[in-house]
């Protein structure tokens, strides 16, 4: 209950009742940025019953704490500024140095929100060079996971300043759209940078809510069950996860197998034909005799090793991957003999255990004078080492990251959440738009900041084109991110057009941070702005052909494509889909095919990695769509 606009008293249940030290949950501490025009919350525990005074700038709220020492109070509405020095005295005093008012944001997700500027994003140098902005704050939250939920952070947090430094180990899109923020706005931001790669919705979402989701009601039901020890469990798989990675990440130990060296008695092994098209799992160890003419000027290429790959030639190292991209390796000279020479391969996959090798074209050896395929026949043994350590992925289970990650932060005051997730529920995409719809609400009860802005990236383009019109599991998933704009106050950044066919971390991180703030502009500071691609409003079927009329289109629409208009398919009364012509008429789009004479449905970059050129004259591509159910 607020009884002036600098005195809050607000009595809750939480910690023990016996005096206590003053303190605050982790997420408050030097030089954090707090969210401008707005009532800022700050919170902690003091002893019970004690006085709590807040100072900053030249405001003093006092607040009280209740029998179990818990206090809570508000600041009041800020225009951005600083430095200030925040002072909060109880039983003892507590300062936050160089802390700022600005927009604060949470930039959550998997991997494609994780991946920082220093992990070889497009540009990355100049990108560093550009990162000296010291209003500009990000504070990571360490991974963890519960099967409840935590009232603090149980990891150190720190907010770190903007610079060459610091920005490597930011989250890239984040930063890009921080920037954007600060620069034209002219306010200090900061970033709660709180995701973790490769995890699904539901890991974020609250338990007991999924236990009304459709698909997450069995799986909920599980981590909610008191009579398991979760926290024995988790502690004896992390300690499984440990040795996985120790030998996953190994360089040097598995040359006691002594499987690379050229004399290795490969007799009994298996045969597999490579490139391999089902997978091959735990630690992998793959030899094949070759012979050559001369050696001069050798290369190696593989077409795509796995994560984790070492390669020799007779005996000798040539080739060490881990998380970087796929390259031709250049031998060195003195590896390769005239004649019969021994290749050994040893790899293995951290995600899911399962490895491929090498791609059709792609996987050979050359020199001066000659050029072998590798590809065929290969011996093959994943039982030279023990077998990889089951590791369950608790991160994925229902909750476990918003009981650690979210739920410990909720109610810091902020503008708003940006997020990039969607990669890991592919597989159930029929679930997606009702589960993430619930987790965007359920974020939102838990700050109690009425519905923020939430702002999302729609899933890149990806994995190999294919020939015909199929219906795509990555197009289903991206509709059920369109789908979830029905949520008051949320915006969508397409990129359909910047992915990259073979890699699933596409490295352009700008273009997504702009597309992210010009959703911003329009969601959270309500600018009249053209703010998305081209979305599908409509259609008339016309003859043998579907007039296509669409809202976003700004000045009109335009093809960014060399050729003709690609990306369409249209079907009759069969459902069987065919590529379509199609035409920019003012502001319509006209669609037809000679192979289907009465047509009732159109699709538009209906496919895991289409060919997608249409924009409107902004630059942002138009939103993938279909006209069937």
């Amino acid at each position: 209950m607020r009884f002036t606009q600098f005195l809050v008293v607000i009595l809750f249940f939480g910690s023990s009742a016996s005096a206590q030290e003053l303190s605050l949950p982790k997420i408050f501490n030097d030089h954090m940025v707090l969210q401008r025009n707005a009532d800022v919350r700050i919170w902690g525990t003091t002893s019970p019953n004690s006085v709590v005074t807040l100072m900053i700038v030249d405001l003093r709220v006092t607040t009280e704490s209740n029998e179990n020492g818990d206090w809570e109070a508000f600041l009041p509405k800020q225009n951005a500024g600083g430095p200030y020095r925040l002072i909060i005295e109880s039983e003892n005093t507590i300062t936050f140095e160089d802390v700022y008012f600005g927009d604060v944001w949470v930039a959550g997700g998997q991997s494609n929100m994780e991946w920082s500027i220093g992990s070889n994003i497009d540009n990355m140098e100049a990108e560093l060079n550009d990162a000296e902005y010291p209003e500009i704050r990000f504070i990571k939250i360490a991974h963890d996971i519960s099967a409840v939920p935590l009232n603090d952070l149980r990891h150190d947090a720190e907010w770190k300043i903007a610079n060459k430094e610091n920005a490597r180990n930011f989250s890239a899109v984040a930063f890009f759209f921080a920037k954007h923020n600060h620069l034209e706005k002219n306010v200090p931001v900061g970033i709660i940078d709180d995701n973790w790669g490769g995890t699904p919705a539901e890991a974020w979402t609250p338990t007991t809510r999924l236990q009304t989701v459709a698909g997450y009601q069995e799986s909920s039901s599980e981590m909610l069950n008191t009579n398991i020890d979760w926290e024995r469990r988790f502690q004896k798989n992390d300690s499984l996860n440990s040795i996985k990675y120790e030998r996953v990440q190994d360089v040097s130990n598995f040359l006691k197998y002594r499987a690379h060296e050229t004399e290795f008695n490969d007799i009994n092994w298996k045969e597999v034909n490579l490139p391999n098209s089902e997978p091959l799992f735990d630690f992998v160890w793959l030899r094949k005799k070759f012979n050559l003419k001369s050696t001069s000027g050798a290369q190696l290429s593989f077409g795509w090793p796995g994560k984790f790959t070492v390669v020799f030639i007779n005996g000798k190292r040539v080739y060490q991957k881990g998380w970087e991209d796929a390259r031709i390796v250049h031998i060195p000279a003195g590896v390769l003999v005239a004649g019969e020479n021994v290749i050994a391969i040893r790899t293995v996959e951290d995600w899911n255990s399962q490895s491929y090798i090498g791609r059709a074209g792609e996987f050979w050896i050359q020199t001066h004078d000659e050029k072998l395929s590798l590809e065929g026949k290969w011996k093959f043994s994943n039982t030279v080492e023990p077998p990889m350590p089951k590791v369950i992925r608790y991160e994925h289970r229902p909750g476990t990251l918003f009981n650690a990650m979210i739920n410990p932060i909720a109610g810091y005051s902020i503008a708003g959440a940006i997020w990039y997730q969607g990669e890991s529920n592919v597989g159930q995409y029929q679930y997606y738009n009702e589960l993430f719809e619930t987790m965007i609400e359920e974020w939102r009860a838990s700050w109690n900041q009425g519905s923020f802005p939430f702002l999302y990236v729609q899933l890149a383009n990806f994995q190999q084109k294919r020939n015909d019109p199929y219906d795509s599991q990555w197009a289903r998933l991206r509709e059920a991110q369109t789908q979830t704009l029905s949520l008051a106050n949320t915006g969508m950044a397409t990129i359909i057009d910047i992915g990259d066919a073979d890699d699933i971390h596409p490295r352009n991180k700008k273009d997504v941070g702009y597309r992210l703030w010009q959703s911003a502009r329009h969601v959270a500071f309500h600018e009249n702005i053209v703010h998305s691609g081209p979305t599908y409003r409509g259609h008339v079927v016309d003859g043998n052909r579907i007039i296509l009329t669409f809202n976003h289109i700004g000045n009109g629409l335009q093809n960014k494509g060399v050729e003709a208009i690609s990306g369409f398919s249209i079907a009759g009364s069969d459902s069987t889909f065919y590529w379509a012509k199609a035409v920019i008429d003012g502001d319509h789009i006209i669609v037809s095919s000679d192979q289907v004479k009465h047509p009732i449905a159109v699709r538009y970059a209906w496919e895991d990695n289409p060919d997608a050129f249409l924009y409107n004259k902004k630059g942002l591509p138009m939103v993938p769509f279909r006209t069937d159910n």
